[in-house]
């Protein structure tokens, strides 16, 4: 376990999600002195109910405050992290937090399960998640004692309860998150090979990220991966890298109290000045002058 810091550190990483080769999905309860603050995603819708704790969510463009029975339900491949209050931090912490969480995939339905006609809210509450929800309404309570016995049910039992959940979302009602305009402009590729380039460059932003190394993941020579990339994406290869690292160092500036130089080395930037230079040129201001902006 990471030793306890003062501050929280948020980082970016595609999460692996390990599953029994007996089981479609994957469900646990975490329990620790602290949530790891991350900044992260993977391909697996999650549901996730907080036990104890609380802090700061992160959901694409969207941050919020959380804490007990707070339930939200994440898309595949949309950025999130839960960044818990400092008194958590301390060393000298009694406190702890704790969720109960499940992570899967759509295709744990089957081809076409989702479809028919009695599971028309289950298809709603998928689709929509894409961009985050928050769980609200009438079902709430339930939802959350069908999310405690999950960890403790058979491996059928919890299908039986997740598709029941899911259910009861749609009639429960829930709030959307990341904004539309943000999904469309971030997660939308209609190549899988830029899409394996962003999982690289998710991955790996902190350290350095060179053209060569894309190219080669595609099998295209580097002039012509750079072509294909501005015609997929509509921007350069290292615009692209800038922009990731940018709105990561958006949310720290927004979020946490990180020193810009600490922000700076966070998203991957060598140097301060470097790292303003490109904050100015893509957003319009310095680092500075947002987080000014955002208090």
């Amino acid at each position: 376990m990471k030793s306890l810091s003062k501050k929280p550190k948020i980082e970016v990483s595609l999460e692996k999600v390990e599953k029994s080769k007996h089981v479609s999905f994957h469900t646990g309860v975490y329990r620790q002195p602290y949530f790891s603050g991350a900044w992260h995603y993977h391909p697996e819708f999650e549901l996730l109910l907080i036990i104890k704790g609380s802090g700061k969510r992160l959901v694409a463009d969207h941050s919020e405050n959380f804490g007990v029975n707070d339930v939200v339900l994440l898309g595949g491949y949309l950025p999130h992290a839960w960044i818990p209050d400092r008194k958590y931090l301390q060393n000298d912490s009694k406190s702890y937090c704790e969720s109960v969480y499940i992570q899967f995939k759509k295709d744990i339905f089957g081809a076409h399960f989702v479809d028919i006609p009695e599971l028309k809210g289950i298809r709603k509450v998928l689709s929509t998640s894409e961009r985050g929800i928050k769980v609200v309404g009438k079902h709430k309570k339930t939802i959350i004692e069908l999310l405690k016995e999950i960890p403790k049910s058979s491996p059928l039992d919890q299908l039986l309860k997740l598709i029941k959940i899911l259910d009861l979302i749609n009639q429960s009602g829930y709030e959307i998150l990341a904004s539309e305009g943000y999904f469309k402009t971030s997660f939308y590729f209609k190549s899988n090979r830029i899409l394996k380039v962003h999982e690289f460059i998710m991955e790996n932003y902190k350290q350095k990220v060179s053209v060569e190394e894309c190219a080669a993941m595609t099998n295209m020579t580097v002039s012509s991966f750079c072509r294909y990339f501005k015609n997929e994406t509509k921007y350069t290869f290292t615009n692209y890298l800038n922009k990731v690292r940018v709105d990561f160092s958006k949310k720290l500036l927004a979020n946490t109290d990180l020193q810009i130089k600490e922000i700076a080395f966070e998203c991957g930037y060598n140097t301060v000045s470097y790292f303003n230079r490109q904050f100015k040129k893509l957003e319009g201001v310095s680092p500075f002058s947002y987080r000014k902006s955002k208090e």
